[in-house]
């Protein structure tokens, strides 16, 4: 079962993990100056560009554990890229596509019942699973980074609401993970008279933004192993393989 427990440790215990997070944390950093400054059309415009370079490493990530390999957030920029590039193949094609279909079927149908909740249930409901599709697919890709597997609708539309489901528990547990990140830092800063917006505060909750990157990949690749339908002899294949190339590589 995934464990975000264990998605917590491992984001500190790789290797060179305090150097990722500094390094990683730094374009976050910008951009939240530039809202802090007010310049609300930078502040967008480069929060859309590294929000887009963030789902980069966090496919990576991933892949990374999917794959048994040592590291989780990767220094190497080739495989990075790679990752960025056929995320966008997938990723692009069904938010426009399920989002198009998503706004069709919230605003041009309407329910005939009169219900007061009703059509914000519907509503609810829609977007929820064209959302557990979408993301279904990119966890189908991300775990081999091959993109027929983010095509592959059949393997989709049998793991999409158990995905939904690990992904509704996760949030609470990610938001207590936050809670025991941030909140010494927090009272550190209150008990000192500082403001929350003083510079290094700032960059702290921008590092922990590249840390939940970390356990975000770590517990996505459990919940992909778990629960996207799939051959997990593939899986053991490729784990025994990068088991025997890291011992290679110890040994030289």
């Amino acid at each position: 079962m995934a464990s975000i427990v264990d998605a917590f440790q491992e984001a500190f215990q790789e290797d060179h993990s305090y150097l990722k997070i500094v390094l990683y944390s730094i374009p976050i950093n910008f951009v939240v100056n530039y809202y802090m400054q007010g310049k609300m059309a930078l502040c967008q415009f480069w929060g859309a560009v590294v929000g887009l370079l963030l789902l980069g490493l966090l496919t990576s990530g991933i892949n990374n554990v999917r794959m048994n390999r040592r590291e989780i957030l990767t220094l190497n920029p080739l495989r990075y890229l790679k990752a960025l590039g056929l995320t966008a193949i997938v990723v692009v094609p069904h938010v426009l596509v399920y989002g198009i279909l998503g706004y069709i079927l919230t605003t041009k149908i309407t329910i005939p019942i009169s219900e007061y909740n009703l059509p914000m249930i519907y509503k609810v409901t829609v977007w929820s699973i064209l959302f557990s599709i979408v993301f279904t697919s990119y966890l189908s890709f991300a775990k081999y980074l091959k993109i027929q597997q983010g095509y592959n609708y059949k393997v989709i539309s049998e793991s999409c609401i158990d995905v939904l489901i690990s992904l509704l528990f996760f949030i609470p547990q990610l938001a207590m993970a936050n809670v025991v990140l941030v909140l010494p830092v927090a009272y550190l800063f209150f008990f000192f008279h500082l403001p929350f917006t003083h510079w290094g505060f700032i960059a702290f909750c921008c590092m922990c933004v590249i840390v939940n990157i970390s356990i975000l990949s770590n517990y996505l690749a459990q919940c992909a192993y778990e629960h996207v339908k799939g051959n997990n002899e593939e899986y053991d294949d490729h784990s025994q393989l990068n088991y025997i190339d890291e011992i290679t590589e110890r040994m030289n």
